[in-house]
């Protein structure tokens, strides 16, 4: 079954995809060596008191770790716009509905696949 998109639904959700994946590329640690680096920048900031900053570290490796599979998770929706899947759920076939995908940009399932999947 295919996306119930209109064309002009699929331009929007494409131009808000581009957008927010270069977002997230722009604020997102390059890589795993990134993430390293970033841990050891944040232990140099306050050498004298590592332990006083433990939970701020851990926040802010669990942002950065968040970021990354954001952006991920964009470039594959991107992915399967351009290969003409978008919008259509993993699960069962149907068209996700614009106003999902609109909220959810990266959605891979319908509502009710979705629900299916998080009650497992």
């Amino acid at each position: 079954m295919s996306s119930s998109l209109t064309p002009a639904q699929r331009a929007l959700l494409e131009s808000e995809l581009v957008q927010m994946h270069r977002e997230l590329q722009r604020r997102a640690p390059p890589d795993a060596g990134g993430r390293v680096q970033q841990a050891a920048e944040l232990l140099s900031d306050d050498p004298d008191a590592p332990r006083e900053h433990e939970g701020d570290r851990e926040v802010a490796l669990e942002r950065a770790d968040r970021l990354m599979v954001e952006e991920r998770e964009l470039g594959e929706a991107l992915l399967r716009l351009r290969a003409g899947s978008y919008g259509e759920c993993v699960d069962c076939g149907a068209g996700i509905p614009f106003d999902r995908l609109k909220a959810q940009p990266a959605a891979l399932r319908c509502v009710a696949c979705q629900q299916r999947s998080e009650a497992v």
